[in-house]
């Protein structure tokens, strides 16, 4: 039901189904040597995942991920543990592309089990120690991974990571053996709806549907994110405060506002709350300026600019609203951040200045496409050059306004 085949078929197609290499570099060593989970690669992956005759584990990784950091030491610990009884590795995203985008694997840190050629089941974020032993030892003994999933899904933890990741099928599947997946609360007060309205996604409004097609209880905050923000403001008509009231997890109404309601570019929501007294402040793990700019709209990010808003501050990653803005191309958003009086000069979390960002953008969207052979017809290399005319577009207004 869950399983999907991949041994021996090419889906492979993007990586050719090539052979396997004669030889492999030393730090991408064949599993089973030395301790802790080995490397694979796109050259040998087929035969030591796809062929192989013990379950695998394997740990879609990089160097630059911090949240990997928590996953790659459970894998070297399983690694030497169940050596003989599983086969468990790792593969480095950005030294195996092919593979990645073959399996389509969101992001890292990503475990996905494999059994007989078979994908088995994938994980997306860190979990316990716990949860990736007792799936590979299902099937070490061969048992029923239904019984399984079924078991780990009484921890709140990995129920939160199987609403937010898995297929909508995968979750429906599911419900005739857990009828209360979707509606029960959390230990702590969280709902599944209220979890599924922060986890912005391409599935996001479909897995919101199915959610309130069970008919959850559904409190206050999460009227704004599912675009009940009528009801919302009526209540806040009542009691002024709950305009800057945030949910238990930390989240303003103003931000559930503009998250819940960008995927359809309606954010009446949030101007009826600006107007309602709701202050545009960003809270700590809910960054503000990001959710104005998703709406890609230069009006509206005047609109929080002259209410208060701060382009300045920064979110994880020490990037501001220029930095954001700059990296994902939105000219009529950096000419407004610039006509704010941003500064072009401030570094982000990597050193980097805008400009900074711009130029090794270029260099890298080159190299990719280059490698990828994405530059060989007319067409793709008419493509390659509108983007280059309006990158060097966003890099002049920059350079333009740091003199």
């Amino acid at each position: 039901m869950y399983r999907t085949i991949i041994a021996g078929t090419c889906l492979l197609a993007m990586i050719g189904c090539a052979p396997v290499a004669d030889e492999v570099a030393a730090d991408q060593a064949v599993p089973g040597a030395g301790s802790g989970a080995a490397y694979v690669n796109d050259a040998n992956f087929r035969e030591e995942v796809f062929e192989s005759d013990l379950p695998v584990l394997v740990d879609f990784t990089a160097t630059w991920c911090v949240p990997c950091r928590e996953v790659d030491p459970i894998v070297d610990e399983l690694a030497s543990e169940l050596a003989g009884k599983a086969k468990i590795v790792k593969l480095d995203i950005d030294d195996s592309p092919e593979i990645y985008q073959a399996l389509r694997v969101n992001g890292v840190p990503t475990v996905i089990f494999f059994n007989e050629g078979w994908e088995e089941d994938r994980i997306g974020s860190p979990q316990k120690r716990e949860i990736y032993e007792q799936y590979l030892t299902t099937m070490i003994e061969g048992g029923d991974m239904l019984d399984t999933r079924l078991e780990m899904l009484l921890q709140d933890d990995y129920r939160q990571h199987f609403i937010v990741s898995r297929e909508l099928e995968d979750i429906e599947a599911i419900i005739p053996h857990r009828p209360d997946l979707l509606v029960a609360p959390f230990d702590d007060g969280r709902t599944p709806l209220s979890v599924a309205i922060k986890r912005p996604s391409v599935r996001q409004k479909a897995l919101i549907e199915l959610i309130l097609s069970h008919e959850p209880k559904i409190a206050l905050h999460d009227l704004m994110g599912i675009g009940r923000c009528d009801e919302f403001l009526a209540a806040v008509e009542a009691d002024p405060d709950l305009a800057n009231q945030p949910d238990p997890d930390g989240a303003t109404p103003l931000w559930l506002g503009l998250m819940g309601s960008v995927k359809e570019r309606d954010d009446h929501c949030a101007r009826a709350l600006l107007d309602a007294g709701a202050q545009p402040l960003s809270s700590a793990s809910f960054y503000l300026p990001r959710a104005v700019i998703f709406y890609e709209d230069p009006e509206l990010l005047r609109t929080f600019l002259d209410r208060g808003l701060d382009p300045g501050e920064t979110d994880e990653r020490g990037m501001n609203a220029l930095h954001m803005t700059t990296m994902y191309g939105y000219y009529p958003l950096v000419e407004a951040l610039l006509e704010y009086g941003m500064d072009p000069a401030t570094a982000n979390g990597n050193g980097e200045t805008a400009v900074e960002m711009v130029r090794s953008q270029q260099q890298r969207r080159e190299e990719l496409w280059n490698e990828r052979g994405m530059l060989e017809t007319p067409e793709q290399r008419a493509a390659f050059r509108e983007y280059q005319e309006e990158s060097n577009r966003l890099l002049a207004l920059l350079e333009g306004a740091q003199t």
